[in-house]
């Protein structure tokens, strides 16, 4: 890691915001969007642990200069303009906190976790023109466990979900380099030790451009009317009465079922994410009653896939490119008479989901839904107008993937990352809840359900998380 000295001078303007960073910037200011965050549980790390706190400092030293996002300040010119700077310097004594994860409210490791990412998911950015917007709490476990957590609390934007992924991927790296440098005798790091880990010269590398320029081309689909017929389900209408608070529910799937999960997903010829939006819209129809007869899904897409591979742009980096698919359901398409027939019925809806993603995929990034934002003027004006209104879409729902961490080269230290929590703010002027996926390889898979208390009742919620871990579990058992 190369590192040096800290600097001191004036913030560096950089680029102007994209639209939908814009947009980001508006709910985040009117208390309708908070963050996002992703909790990682480092494992056989009793070298870091041993260097502790100072090893947490030089995990995010290291993430800070391959990152220039976690450097950077959203400020706005005189007319209104805004546009982020690149501050000189750092402060990681600012923005990292520690904890012991006893400390904790809940009853099990889990329910901690819950406990954790609803505090910080409820609690947004202060001083985000002079101040980086996001933050971090490491969790120590047990005084004799070698495993110990990262939690990484992130502003929309400065990155969408795969960005959590890319700054915990740049803290593994630095853990396993520093544990190389670790002396054996002192358990003190045998290189820059004479540096000040607490505050860090921001990156030196560029930042990325906006969507719309990567995607010049990109224009929104045309708006197609519903072709399903009956009443559409989507919660309480929007409601900005405040506080607006987030709640969230989760379900573990163990690893060995996710295994299973994903052999008959290929088996099927789908994947995890057709699935799992066929399940949940199962489960939640189930719940709505029969006044409702049908349901509209938002499904998250990378738009990085699309850009010129010549940009650089990958998994491995920072930045908000993200859009949406929509899917609409209707009760009469899971009518089983028998168990086999429900099941038989999943993999069909969830082979035409996977027959969606591949065409939105074909298209090239040609026609993108986020790109219908473009044309506002006013994003605070056009959301607040909306308070009263019914929801477009029922649910959203983002699958992370399965975090693929580098395998341990020899010579590299043994520290591994073997769990993963994504979970985000409720959106006020958004889907009635939202479902937030990752998956660790070999590792469970985390499933959180955030939602705006009050818009969706709790006995339909619970009915949701029950129906989607009975669908799992039936869906595992089967040969």
């Amino acid at each position: 890691m190369d590192l040096k000295e800290g600097s001191s001078g004036a913030p560096i303007r950089e680029r102007e915001l994209g639209f939908y960073e814009r947009f980001r910037v508006s709910l985040h200011d009117l208390g309708y969007y908070n963050n996002v965050s992703i909790i990682a549980r480092y494992s056989n790390a009793t070298k870091t642990l041993n260097s502790w706190p100072q090893s947490i400092f030089r995990g995010f030293s290291h993430a800070v200069q391959k990152h220039p996002e976690l450097s950077t300040t959203v400020a706005r010119d005189a007319d209104g303009t805004l546009y982020f700077q690149r501050l000189p310097t750092v402060d990681l004594e600012q923005l990292v906190t520690f904890k012991q994860l006893q400390d904790i409210e809940g009853e099990d490791v889990d329910a901690k976790l819950i406990t954790l990412s609803t505090a910080e998911n409820n609690r947004g950015f202060e001083n985000t023109s002079t101040t980086p917007s996001w933050r971090a709490i490491a969790l120590r476990e047990s005084s004799n466990s070698d495993s110990f957590r990262v939690a990484f609390v992130w502003h929309h934007v400065i990155g969408d979900g795969r960005s959590g992924l890319a700054v915990h991927q740049s803290l593994l790296e630095a853990f396993r380099l520093s544990e190389d440098d670790v002396d054996c005798k002192s358990n003190r790091p045998t290189s820059v030790t004479s540096l000040d880990l607490r505050r860090v010269p921001s990156s030196a590398n560029p930042l990325f451009t906006s969507m719309e320029q990567m995607l010049p081309n990109s224009t929104a689909p045309a708006t197609v009317t519903s072709p399903l017929l009956g009443r559409k389900w989507a919660g309480n209408a929007y409601n900005d009465k405040s506080p607006i608070v987030t709640e969230l529910g989760h379900i573990r799937i163990p690893a060995s079922s996710v295994q299973n999960i994903l052999t008959q997903c290929r088996k099927h010829s789908t994947t995890m994410t057709a699935l799992l939006q066929a399940i949940v819209a199962k489960a939640l129809l189930e719940q709505v009653g029969v006044s409702y007869d049908r349901i509209r899904t938002a499904v998250a897409v990378s738009l990085r896939r699309f850009f010129d591979p010549k940009l650089g742009i990958d998994d491995s980096v920072m930045g908000l490119w993200i859009s949406t698919y929509t899917t609409e359901f209707h009760k009469t398409q899971f009518h089983p008479r028998t168990d086999a027939v429900e099941l038989d019925v999943l993999w069909q809806l969830s082979q035409q989901n996977t027959a969606q993603i591949n065409s939105v995929v074909a298209n090239g990034g040609r026609e993108v839904e986020i790109m219908g934002l473009m044309g506002v003027n006013d994003y605070s004006a056009a959301v607040k107008a909306r308070v009263g209104q019914p929801r477009d879409n029922s649910f959203g729902l983002t699958n992370l993937g399965v975090f693929g961490a580098a395998s341990i080269e020899e010579g590299h230290g043994r520290i591994t990352l073997d769990d993963m929590f994504f979970s985000q703010s409720c959106h006020s002027n958004g889907a009635a809840f939202q479902i937030c996926i990752v998956t660790v390889q070999g590792g469970d898979m985390n499933i959180v359900f955030n939602w705006q208390k009050g818009i969706i009742l709790g006995e339909e919620i619970d009915g949701v998380t029950s129906g989607v871990k009975d669908l799992m579990g039936q869906i595992a058992s089967r040969e």
